[in-house]
């Protein structure tokens, strides 16, 4: 050991600490961890540096929602206003498709319904009278036609038969005396035919005798008298017979337009009964229409049935009134549907049209992720996009997540305010686009444990957008402020 770090062992005091700093450094130079540690940090910010600019990190745009049923679900609301009369569910009950869950009170449908029967019924009947009419048949009962109509029908019928039989016989009376008169004066006339030349000879013969003196003119006067009067006769003979033909000619004229007013008259009453008819069968559609509505029954999605034709004008008997969230053909749900959100549990209670009566989930149907993405994001979201789903019924660190992809994102953006109603001007709350995720998976498995998904779960969908470097992710707070900075009033 040196004298000098024998000094300064037994001293104290080391001679260097009054030396120049030069000579202090030449003497002790610096440790090699110091200097390996300055390096080691030197070559970790440079390899961060090469990392931030040459590193990848997703871009991913986080939307909640919720789970829902491929076909939705479906509210069940009567059409009009009326009176609940049998509840037949219960909340959480399974149902099918068909099976009745709620029936209104039909009194006064029925009898609106009887009101309408009786006067189709009716007026069925008038038509086939009028047509028993013009044909000159008789009316003959059908089967199912009401005693009362059928009687009420056939009594007119026959009163206005005998008033036209009554009519007709009248004027073929007058007709026949018309051409009994004819006949008549046609007898006088051939007879005055017939005698007028034997007056004629009277006249002339006693004209010449009462020249030649043999006979008075007193009596070849009276001769010609007569013969005058019997040519007068026979000219108003003529006449009477031209206005007895004229007579007859007014009464066939009479009897044809008696038939003719008659048929017109039937006619005419049967286009109106027809309008009135084809009246009456609308309203008694209408009516038979709402007398179905009464019975709301499950739609045809919640399975058992075939599903209705699509554009058949005629509705199917006995379906509810029902509105999908969102509209679509779907097929039969072959689990059946649950009820949920029963509005009330009292038979008897008035309901307004459109009440929603109770909301049923399809079971066992394929479901999809319904999420609300924000403006920030949607402009780059697209159909196609990857999406990874969490579930908050379950830890995603545990359970995992399922795998997806946007399958429909909306045109337009929707007012989330409550109860959907807009928000007024001025509002903060958000719109927001709504996205349909179909999901490639319908459970998930921890442990060898299957886990089932139910509608209604709330999820969070992590859509994919894309990537940047971690040099951008770190400088774009600075770049935000720089651009914005120095603006302020």
């Amino acid at each position: 050991m040196s004298a000098k770090h024998w000094k300064k062992r037994f001293t104290g005091v080391d001679p260097l600490d009054f030396s120049p700093g030069l000579l202090r450094i030449q003497a002790q130079p610096p440790t090699p961890f110091a200097r390996a540690l300055l390096y080691s940090l030197l070559t970790l910010l440079g390899l961060l540096l090469i990392w931030a600019v040459f590193g990848k990190l997703d871009v991913v745009a986080s939307a909640s929602g919720k789970l829902l049923p491929q076909s939705y679900l479906k509210i069940v609301q009567p059409s009009e206003q009326g009176v609940i009369r049998d509840i037949l569910v219960e909340e959480g009950e399974h149902v099918k498709a068909g099976q009745v869950l709620m029936r209104m009170d039909t009194t006064l449908t029925e009898a609106d319904g009887k009101t309408l029967a009786t006067d189709t019924h009716a007026k069925r009947l008038a038509l086939r009278r009028i047509d028993a009419e013009l044909a000159g048949r008789s009316l003959t009962r059908q089967s199912g036609e009401p005693d009362e109509l059928y009687a009420q029908t056939l009594a007119q019928y026959r009163a206005n038969s005998t008033s036209y039989q009554t009519a007709l016989a009248q004027e073929r009376s007058l007709h026949d005396k018309a051409q009994s008169d004819l006949s008549a004066a046609e007898e006088i006339r051939t007879k005055l035919l017939k005698t007028l030349p034997h007056y004629r000879q009277q006249d002339e013969a006693y004209e010449k005798l009462a020249k030649d003196g043999f006979a008075s003119k007193i009596m070849a006067n009276d001769k010609a008298r007569e013969r005058i009067e019997k040519e007068q006769d026979l000219k108003s003979q003529e006449y009477l017979i031209r206005s007895a033909q004229a007579t007859l000619t007014q009464s066939f004229r009479r009897l044809v337009q008696i038939t003719a007013d008659y048929q017109r008259q039937l006619r005419a009453e049967r286009a109106e009964i027809e309008d009135k008819l084809d009246k009456s069968r609308g309203e008694l559609a209408k009516q038979q229409y709402r007398r179905n509505l009464h019975e709301l029954k499950a739609p045809y999605e919640c399975g058992g049935v075939t599903a209705p034709k699509v554009g058949n004008p005629q509705p199917t008997a006995g379906w509810a009134e029902l509105t999908a969230e969102q509209p679509g053909t779907h097929r039969p749900t072959p689990g059946g549907c649950v009820v949920k959100d029963l509005a009330t549990h009292t038979a008897g209670t008035v309901i307004s049209p459109g009440t929603i009566l109770m909301t049923l989930v399809p079971n066992g149907e394929i479901l999809r992720a319904e999420v609300w993405v924000g403006n920030e994001d949607v402009g780059f979201i697209h159909t196609g996009e990857p999406v990874k789903i969490k579930f908050a019924a379950y830890q995603f660190q545990k359970y995992g997540m399922v795998e997806g992809q946007v399958a429909h994102l909306s045109a337009d953006a929707s007012d989330l305010t409550p109860n959907q109603q807009p928000s007024k001007s001025g509002s903060n709350l958000p719109f927001a686009y709504r996205a349909l995720i179909d999901l490639k998976a319908q459970h998930l498995v921890a442990d060898g444990v299957r886990h089932s998904l139910t509608p209604g779960m709330q999820v969070t969908a992590e859509i994919h957008l894309g990537t940047r470097t971690i040099l951008e992710y770190l400088l774009s707070p600075v770049m935000g402020a720089f651009q914005e900075a120095g603006r302020e009033r």
